[in-house]
């Protein structure tokens, strides 16, 4: 699935990312700076992934992990320092709830810091989880 948006391509192939490209958006977030290249291959593999491109470069990433029917955790949306503030993190979150293999039964996500892009998009806020 591609979707073009500014001068975005927000796509879910996964031929066009290497772990190295995810790494180097990782390295810069609070949940995943030390992530070694062999586990985020894995996840790479076993997740469905949403990757933006600005020209050649991997500039914003997230993944789902996914039975393809009822369940479905979103993790890992991060954006370029550079590229923030363009809403490629409502894109993101959009692609996943429009994608075909993604059910909207039961989506589940974590986050620390931006519930208010979620919960524009019918997320709730886990209490038990933002009081540790």
């Amino acid at each position: 699935m591609n979707v073009n948006y500014q001068e975005y391509l927000i796509t879910d192939n996964k031929k066009l990312i290497s772990p190295k490209m995810v790494k180097e958006l990782l390295d810069n977030s609070y949940w995943a700076p030390d992530r070694s290249l062999e586990l985020i291959a894995k996840t790479i593999e076993n997740s469905i992934c949403v990757c933006v491109f600005y020209e050649d470069a991997l500039i914003a990433f997230g993944r789902v992990v996914t039975d393809k029917a009822f369940f479905a955790w979103i993790a890992d949306v991060v954006v370029s320092p550079t590229h923030r503030g363009k809403g490629l993190g409502k894109e993101i979150v959009q692609f996943i709830q429009d994608h075909p293999d993604i059910p909207d039964s039961l989506q589940l996500l974590r986050t620390k810091d931006a519930h208010g892009l979620y919960e524009k998009y019918g997320f709730a806020v886990d209490r038990e989880f933002m009081s540790k």
